[in-house]
């Protein structure tokens, strides 16, 4: 069976790895039915279904967007509408600890206003062929495009320069700008909705399973967190770790390999 899309992936760069599972949960809302797999060492994503990339990242790009709580600028949950099948994205409100530490933003990030900003960075057509997660740009407010808008650092890329430690500031305590990847960005922040990594012992640590089995969207939880086995697949550890001198603020960090 020939799929109907193909992403390039890095699988060490949990943000897209998380990204994947959001395209497909996304696709299915859109094609009941879709399926998908990691395929070639787990650097392509293949989604067995009806439609193309093209149209998929375009339905993204101009779906429905709901601040689902006003009063509530910094932590809101999110809805994504029409085309699709209504998707309430609210896991970081989830009473499971292990849920709860996977927001990354912190103080006055805006977890709707990011997510509107990078879905408006979305309707540029450099996200319609397969290596959409690697398109980076610095993102623009989309209330106000003069301005820009940071993501929330789910993409692994941003993380080694994130501290004071590392560069001798810190770009988020300057209030800079640098470059985001924002399909990995927004599609991590859905994909954790439907799939999650495991927590370890050590605090902060995750860890996440490929599968190489094409899998409907009611398998994503389970297989991400390697709970189901006979799916084939490699897996991986991360940290969520803080990115700044005041420790409220995280970003994912590259995962290594499991044996």
């Amino acid at each position: 069976m020939n799929p109907s899309i193909e992403i390039h992936v890095d699988p060490l760069n949990p943000g897209q790895f998380f990204a994947c599972c959001g395209l497909l949960e996304l696709a299915d809302r859109l094609w009941p039915g879709t399926e998908a797999a990691f395929a070639q060492n787990d650097c392509r994503f293949h989604l067995f279904g009806t439609g193309t990339l093209p149209e998929l990242i375009r339905s993204i790009a101009t779906a429905e967007l709901e601040h689902c709580d006003p009063t509530d600028v910094t932590s809101s949950p999110i809805a994504i509408g029409a085309p699709f099948r209504r998707l309430r994205i609210d896991w970081w409100e989830h009473p499971v600890l292990e849920a709860r530490d996977l927001k990354v933003w912190a103080g006055t990030m805006e977890s709707y206003g990011i997510a509107a900003s990078l879905q408006a960075a979305l309707r540029s057509e450099q996200f319609h062929g397969p290596n959409l997660l690697d398109v980076g740009m610095v993102v623009a407010n989309s209330d106000d495009p003069s301005k820009k808008k940071e993501p929330y650092y789910y993409d692994a890329r941003r993380a080694p320069n994130a501290h004071s430690r590392d560069t001798g500031f810190s770009a988020n305590d300057l209030g800079l700008n640098s470059i985001a990847h924002p399909a990995v960005e927004l599609l991590c922040l859905i994909g954790l909705q439907v799939a999650r990594p495991e927590r370890q012992s050590r605090t902060r640590m995750y860890d996440y399973r490929t599968w190489t089995v094409p899998i409907p969207t009611n398998l994503l939880l389970a297989a991400s967190s390697g709970a189901v086995s006979g799916l084939g697949g490699n897996a991986y550890r991360f940290e969520n770790w803080f990115r700044t001198g005041q420790k409220k603020h995280k970003a994912f960090r590259s995962a290594m390999r499991l044996a």
